[in-house]
């Protein structure tokens, strides 16, 4: 850092109130620290006095063009240092008084301080003037000069104190001491009294310097810090509203989402309502083509070709496919809007595998399968009659629809601890072990191509495990590609009447 861009910087810091001691190697410094420091006073409208070499000083500022102006302005006053203490403070004093009459910001004074026995009493009486008012000055001391043993010999006693004896006290006296580019905040630190002035002014200064250098740095650590705060804050602000744009685009989308939700149970109705009624539409006219088709068959409007009574059974046969679609498909629907309640009452399993058999005898006979029931006396099971039986029917179906000509379905049942244990066993085509785990998902077949062998919708055996689970059941498949398939049911034993827990 130059010389002169140190002054400025120096300048910057020294305020008005202060009482500053000026510390130069030579004369040269000196006078170009007090031009710069008397220079801004004159640019801020402050009144400015100059105490030292006139002839010196007056040719800094003619070179600057400012020395004719501003001295017939009265703004810049030049007078010699070779003027008493009291003439000093008098003429201090006087200036001071004009500064604030004419308007001035403030009074700003510079002078050069030459050895004499009054040096600390004037500066303390400089001390009491400064903090006081609107003005500011420095005490510009040169260090060759005080350390001039000719000088020394010739302004003072040789029992006098030394120039650093002096300068050191002088230093020690001011508030603020100026070094090298700074100002230094006086600690008022007083070391023990040393014979080597010179020792103990050198490391008083650097104890100054140091002092100041620490502040200097706390302070560019404090600014770096705000910074980085500033930083931190504005990278938080960015990122508060980016939750909060993010939170108002999910309040946005929740909304969305709540009134897809509301138009989507408004259609699921619709549907289970659609549902139930074609359900209801279509098994009434089932209902007709059923009896009529049974009342041909069963001879009551007249005699039957053998060709016709195929014809009737084909008509029954599939009405009553129908009709088990249409319940699987109404089932399905009240299930899922919690339309169904099952009442619970202890059922004679026998009774109800019976009623399922009957109700596949023909498509059991037409197949010629040779069917097998081994049920000893087994205890009642809690359920409801009409479902166990909806169960067995559809296990049944799926055993008559994937066994062959001439194959053969057997089912069993016996107690098990707590439970009824039933299988429903054929020896048809198999299941492959990677499908089982997807048998009781809904709408699944194990043959879904355009082309596939075997009828069905794929909800048999998801409404069979639906019933079972309600029912506080299980139910597992046995089964292999080309080794038949065992449907085994568990069924709680009834042992009171009441609701299931």
């Amino acid at each position: 850092m130059s010389e002169k861009s140190s002054n400025l910087n120096t300048l910057k810091e020294i305020k008005i109130g202060d009482h500053v001691c000026s510390i130069h190697e030579d004369q040269e410094q000196s006078i170009s620290f007090a031009v710069d420091f008397l220079k801004f006073g004159l640019e801020n409208w402050e009144k400015c006095l100059y105490i030292g070499d006139v002839e010196e000083m007056s040719g800094r500022f003619e070179k600057i063009g400012g020395k004719n102006n501003n001295i017939k302005t009265g703004q810049l006053k030049l007078v010699s240092a070779q003027i008493t203490t009291a003439e000093k403070l008098q003429l201090i004093s006087e200036n001071y008084e004009s500064a604030i009459m004419e308007g001035y910001r403030c009074f700003r004074v510079a002078q050069e301080m030459i050895l004499c026995e009054e040096l600390l009493e004037y500066e303390t009486k400089l001390n009491d003037f400064y903090p006081k008012i609107p003005a500011l000055g420095i005490c510009q001391y040169v260090v060759k000069v005080f350390g001039s043993q000719e000088s020394f010999e010739k302004d003072l006693k040789p029992s006098g104190p030394s120039g650093e004896e002096l300068l050191l006290k002088a230093v020690k006296a001011h508030p603020k001491v100026y070094i090298g580019g700074m100002v230094c905040e006086n600690p008022y630190y007083f070391s023990p009294t040393e014979k080597n002035f010179e020792k103990e002014l050198k490391a008083y200064l650097g104890l100054l310097m140091d002092k100041t250098t620490m502040k200097r740095e706390k302070t560019v650590c404090e600014i770096r810090s705000q910074e980085i705060l500033k930083e931190r804050t504005k990278k938080l602000e960015d990122s508060r509203n980016a939750i909060f744009n993010m939170l108002k685009d999910m309040d946005e989308s929740y909304k969305k989402l709540q009134k897809a939700y509301s138009e989507l149970e408004t259609l699921d109705r619709m549907k289970d309502e659609f549902i139930s009624n074609v359900s209801h539409e279509l098994k009434t006219p089932l209902i007709s083509i059923k009896g009529y088709g049974e009342l041909l068959y069963d001879e009551k409007q007249g005699p039957l070709l053998d060709e016709q009574r195929k014809s009737l059974e084909a008509i029954i046969r599939n009405a009553d496919r129908l009709t088990r679609l249409i319940n699987s498909i109404l089932f399905m629907s009240r299930m899922q809007s919690g339309k169904i309640e099952f009442h619970f009452e202890p059922v004679d399993l026998d009774d109800a595998i019976g009623i399922s058999v009957c109700d596949f005898k023909s498509a059991i006979d037409k197949k010629q399968i040779a069917f097998e029931k081994v049920i000893p006396k087994v205890s009642m099971v809690r359920g409801e009659k009409d479902r166990l039986i909806e169960v067995i029917s559809n296990l049944l179906d799926n055993a008559i629809k994937f066994t062959p000509l001439n194959g053969k379905i057997s089912i069993k049942a016996w107690d098990e601890a707590e439970n009824v244990h039933l299988t429903v066993s054929d020896n048809g085509i198999g299941i492959p072990d990677e499908i089982l785990p997807k048998l009781f998902m809904r709408f699944y077949q194990v043959d879904a191509s355009a082309s596939r062998k075997y009828g069905g919708t794929g909800l048999g055996l998801y409404i069979t495990k639906t019933i079972i689970d309600i029912l506080k059941g299980k139910i597992w498949i046995e089964s292999g590609a080309g080794k038949g398939t065992t449907v085994h049911v568990l069924l709680p034993i009834a042992r009171e009447v009441g609701p299931l827990n």
